[in-house]
């Protein structure tokens, strides 16, 4: 039935798994952090991540410890450490489906990054869907209605770094090989994590064992889906899907953790995404977006290890 369906359809069809694993992750993330810290599951994710990948890894190791980029695969390594970790942590101070609303800002934000960093030019649209972004976030987040959270200021940084990770793999992928790339990003991030988590480390009964081990292989299977998805079809066809990433994690998150569906979030997330594809359509650093460019290291990697 799969290979009866068009390439575009494929496309959308990986798209919305990538978008119920994204979603399953940040459940599986909220669940264990009411038992241990942020940096804690940071540490843990990227053992378990790196653990899957070590198989692969050791096949060529002579070829795949060879670079000619230290210093970005450091910078790069400390920035996704940061990033992720404020990721898990702004999670357990507000609903996950507000969190999830609000990264939909990501490709301006990688917008953004590149006026910076690659001196990209910005016209009267790209503006516009920054203003319409930001009118979106102020839906979701409504100040001066409700008590503000520490967690939201923490939304929205968080893309910056995701977009800084981008901008970074745009630069490295033209001399460095995808594998690695990979094992340099997850030794740094592991290695940065162990001294930081250390002093909130506890045992951990099997069962939560079960869950750490789950959210390794639901994450490098997010990215894996999401790199099948962009090789069937282009952005522009799968981004509207990328809005069920908040329906799963809305239904998710209602059933799991009791948190309420509110309209005015869909409304704002809305917004933004509404803005995001403004922003995509200019730059072409979007194609990177939402994990692209490490979904796409990472399939490439396990395709030729495996020859």
């Amino acid at each position: 039935m799969y290979h009866g369906l068009s390439p575009k359809s494929q496309g959308i069809l990986w798209a919305i798994i990538t978008c119920f694993l994204v979603s399953v992750m940040v459940s599986i993330v909220r669940h264990l952090s009411d038992t241990f810290h942020p940096l804690h599951i940071v540490m843990m994710r990227n053992f378990f991540a790196l653990i899957f990948l070590l198989p692969f890894i050791i096949k060529n190791i002579d070829k795949v410890i060879k670079t000619d980029h230290k210093k970005m695969h450091l910078i790069r390594g400390l920035n996704g450490f940061v990033g992720m970790a404020l990721w898990f942590y702004a999670i357990t101070l507000i609903p996950l489906s507000e969190a999830v609303a609000i990264t939909f800002i990501v490709p301006i934000t990688t917008t953004i990054a590149a006026m910076w960093f690659l001196k990209e030019r910005v016209d009267k649209k790209i503006w516009l869907s920054m203003f319409i972004g930001l009118a979106g976030v102020l839906i979701i987040i409504r100040p001066g209605f409700r008590e503000f959270n520490f967690g939201y200021l923490l939304a929205l940084i968080i893309p910056f770094f995701w977009s800084a990770s981008n901008i970074m793999i745009k630069k490295m992928v033209a001399t460095e090989k995808p594998e690695t790339i990979t094992l340099y990003l997850s030794l740094v991030m592991l290695i940065v994590s162990i001294p930081l988590a250390t002093p909130y480390m506890k045992p951990i009964p099997l069962v939560e064992l079960g869950w750490f081990i789950l959210l390794g292989l639901v994450s490098n299977a997010s990215y894996i889906a999401n790199a099948i998805c962009y090789s069937k079809t282009d952005v522009s066809t799968v981004q509207p899907f990328d809005f069920s990433r908040l329906i799963f994690t809305a239904i998710i998150a209602y059933f799991a953790f009791g948190e309420k569906i509110e309209l005015i979030m869909f409304i704002g997330a809305a917004v933004i995404l509404l803005g995001s594809l403004l922003a995509s359509s200019k730059s072409p650093l979007y194609y990177l977006y939402s994990g692209f460019a490490e979904g796409l290291i990472k399939i490439k990697t396990i395709k030729q290890w495996k020859k």
